[in-house]
């Protein structure tokens, strides 16, 4: 089972504090090597679980994009806040898990401190902390 979550700022009591957040919310990462085993596990625990209302459904997810994200995570499950500038509109990652991965870097909301991510080779959007310093 693999369950990520990242780090981001939040301002509240007047100050910046640092956050743990799931990075996909109410998502869980299940790693096997027979998917047809869990894939028929799954459908009869999500059947029981559809079946009282709750709707939840299994997706796979393609091994590059685990990749991607353990390589964000490192050593543990959790993405680090990442810290960078804007020069002439083109974003540096000086620290972080997003150095040198700027290029998949798809929006930044500098207010709230977040870039939304794009993970490689699935299309989905992922929100991770970043923490811009300066610009010109």
């Amino acid at each position: 089972m693999f369950l990520p979550y990242c780090q981001r700022m939040k301002r509240y009591q007047g100050d910046w504090h640092i956050e743990s957040r799931m990075l996909v919310p109410y998502g869980i990462f299940l790693l096997t090597e027979d998917p047809d085993r869990l894939q028929a596990a799954l459908s009869e625990l999500l059947f029981n679980l559809s079946a009282e209302g709750k709707g939840q459904k299994a997706l796979p997810v393609d091994e590059p994009a685990v990749e991607f994200l353990r390589g964000l995570c490192g050593d543990s499950e959790r993405i680090d806040l990442s810290r960078g500038y804007i020069r002439s509109g083109e974003t540096f990652v000086t620290e972080g898990p997003l150095k040198g991965k700027e290029s998949l870097i798809r929006r930044i909301d500098r207010h709230k401190r977040l870039a939304k991510v794009e993970i490689p080779a699935s299309g989905q959007m992922a929100e991770v902390g970043l923490e811009i310093y300066a610009k010109d």
